[in-house]
């Protein structure tokens, strides 16, 4: 076969008189432009008829079969004019046939493939004592190689193995393994429509699908009749194997043996859709691909490329020549930070809830765990069996939401930040106090019927380890307005709150404002994390190892590089991280704990939802971020107002140090 490159039709015209006529430029020209452009009707205009004249098939469905089939199209055609003995062309009425060495490109899945067919024109008598040159058609003109008519382009693929996803210490998260098979062998059992129900019952799915599948096979009632594929590990296996007739045939397929506890993160992979086929390249429609999650995000590492041939066979199918073959590359292992056994501790402890948890290694910024509840098992998903879960639950939209990839307003837990930025700015003297009086203040009458109000009124004269010990909403208020609006959207933008944060697995950007801030009453609850301030669990994780670094945040990472940030210096970081301390040691504090089992700092907050002070009772969100050396921890709980507030995010980070420790 011969290779080369061609950019498009071109005809390199031989200077020639204009009679008689030149067969390059009225015919073969002509039969190209129309073979480029998929006009077979106009090509077979071009032929010599007696060369077909043998083919019992219709010329252009012809070639729209062949070319459809083997998924190739002819987009470029160049023509090589003979080299002559003479220095000028041949006297082209003396001549009877010439053979023209004719370049291709085809566009098929594996790429362009560039190959030379000779083709040759000959006068052919079209009446008496008149000739005109027409192409000699040749089953080569399908494509290279082909010798027959009924020849054929026929194209196999092989499917890649895809990569597979593993937590730092070598745990499976997502690998090639194995499934059942289950289905029913109608004559084993008692009573097929029977046995179907029960089936079905089991599993959850339609009785009747059910049912169909199990008679595919009418005339082979000692047939096994495929219904559904179910993970090895699933608990529901045992019941299966009662049904009489009911069998469990092992197959390859995927495996997520952390099921729910990591189905957020590590994600599924399913069938390709129609919609996902036209959008992606080298995907059959047989291929599965990343839905969501790590499988979704890095598709392009794990899943690999197909191999591919491309061979002329005769009718038969045996092949007479390959013309192009590539092996499959497979994909790409990935190794996550995530610790496994962590990432399933933290699961149990967060699992009835509705909430985020993130647990990030603040020397390393590894994220160690990643946890959203409601969960979805990956394994069900990936098999596409209904959830249990979703039973329980108002809206299934619930069990699929990325809790710690959303932004949410997150209350106090923001006050360690204000109070950093007032002591980069000197708006903020640490011993100082500030004089507070009652439950609520508003600056000025201006405010109208708007107050801020602190949930413990039980100290007047305020300083900063007390405002955050108290966690006192009037404190920050205060001091964001001393520190003001332009200084707060800088250091805003310090810690990523303009969209400038940046992990491997994507998250909401976090906000101070919509808009900016642009009132005084919005400056104000900013300052204690209220007003528009948005920030998803990750983000404001890794803003607390500033805590940890004497005031550098080391940048969260879960399979990348990461890197650090210097937010302020290390005596803010130690001032703020003292008041920290006061916060979970001292009686006093919003997160004490008699028993901590570890020497630990952190700031809880609860998030009010409401659209003005006049709404009572709105939804809350819980948080609670702690820390040590070792780890940074944050719960994130949702509706917290059923279960006690920032409190209950206390008790569940409690039993996350317990289980550390």
């Amino acid at each position: 076969m011969k290779k080369a490159a061609a950019l498009g039709v071109v005809v390199l015209l031989a200077a020639c008189s204009e009679e008689p006529e030149n067969p390059q430029e009225t015919t073969l020209t002509p039969y190209i432009n129309a073979w480029s452009s998929g006009d077979f009707e106009a090509m077979e205009a071009e032929i010599d008829a007696d060369s077909i004249a043998d083919i019992d098939w219709e010329f252009a469905e012809r070639y729209e079969t062949v070319y459809g089939d083997a998924g190739i199209q002819l987009e470029t055609g160049s023509v090589t004019t003979p080299e002559y003995t003479e220095e000028e062309p041949p006297d082209y009425g003396e001549i009877d046939s010439i053979t023209y060495e004719v370049e291709t490109v085809f566009t098929t899945e594996a790429g362009d493939i560039s190959v030379t067919t000779d083709v040759l024109v000959e006068q052919v008598e079209v009446a008496d004592e008149e000739t005109e040159w027409q192409v000699i058609w040749e089953p080569a003109h399908f494509f290279y190689g082909m010798q027959q008519p009924n020849d054929r382009l026929a194209i196999s693929r092989e499917e890649p193995i895809r990569g597979e996803i593993w937590d730092r210490n070598g745990e499976a998260l997502a690998v090639n393994g194995e499934i059942y098979e289950a289905g029913i062998v109608p004559e084993a059992a008692e009573d097929v429509e029977e046995s179907a129900e029960a089936f079905a019952d089991v599993l959850g799915i339609d009785a009747e699908d059910a049912l169909a599948r199990a008679e595919m096979y009418p005339d082979n009632p000692d047939w096994f009749a495929p219904i559904q594929t179910i993970a090895l590990t699933d608990d529901r296996v045992d019941e299966l194997t009662e049904i009489p007739g009911v069998l469990l045939n092992r197959e390859d397929g995927r495996e997520y043996p952390y099921g729910a506890e990591t189905g957020h993160l590590v994600g599924h992979i399913g069938p390709i859709t129609g919609e996902e086929l036209e959008e992606t390249t080298g995907y059959q429609s047989e291929s599965y691909i990343g839905k969501n999650g790590v499988e979704l995000l890095l598709e392009e590492e794990l899943r690999g490329q197909s191999g591919f041939r491309l061979a002329v066979t005769d009718e038969d199918g045996d092949v007479r020549d390959v013309i192009q073959e590539e092996a499959p590359v497979d994909g790409e292992d990935v190794t996550l930070t995530i610790d496994a056994e962590l990432q399933a501790d933290v699961y149990e402890i967060l699992e009835e809830d509705s909430g985020a948890a993130v647990v990030l290694d603040p020397q390393t910024g590894d994220t160690l765990a990643l946890v959203s509840t409601p969960a979805f098992d990956a394994n069900l998903r990936y098999l596409q069996l209904p959830d249990p879960r979703a039973d329980e639950l108002e809206t299934t939209d619930v069990l699929f939401e990325r809790r710690f990839q959303n932004a949410y307003s997150p209350g106090s837990i923001w006050k360690p930040f204000t109070a950093a930025i007032g002591l980069e700015e000197e708006t903020l003297d640490p011993s100082a106090t500030r004089t507070i009086e009652g439950e609520q203040w508003q600056a000025d009458d201006s405010w109208g019927g708007y107050s801020i109000t602190r949930v413990n009124d039980s100290e007047t004269e305020v300083d900063l380890t007390t405002a955050m010990q108290l966690s006192d909403n009037i404190y920050f208020a205060q001091e964001a307005l001393e520190i003001g609006a332009d200084a707060m959207e800088s250091w805003g933008e310090t810690f990523g709150m303009d969209g400038g944060f940046s992990y491997d697995f994507p998250v909401h950007d976090a906000q101070l404002a919509n808009d900016g801030l642009d009132t005084e009453i919005l400056l104000a609850d900013s300052g204690y994390g209220q007003g528009e301030v948005e920030i998803a669990p990750v983000h404001i994780t890794a803003l607390y190892t500033a805590f940890v670094n004497d005031g550098t945040m080391i940048e969260p990472v879960l399979f990348g590089d990461g890197g650090e940030t210097e937010l302020f210096s290390p005596e803010t970081a130690a001032v703020v991280h003292d008041s920290l301390e006061a916060v979970t040691q001292e009686e006093d504090g919003t997160a004490y704990r008699s028993g901590w089992a570890r020497d630990i700092a952190g700031k809880t907050g609860t998030a009010e939802l409401k659209s003005d002070q006049t709404v009572e009772d709105g939804e809350q969100i819980g948080w609670f971020t702690s820390y040590d050396d070792e780890y940074v921890a944050t719960f994130m709980i949702q509706n917290a107002e059923d279960v006690g507030g920032s409190s209950y995010a206390v008790d569940l980070a409690e039993s996350f140090w317990e289980t550390i420790d």
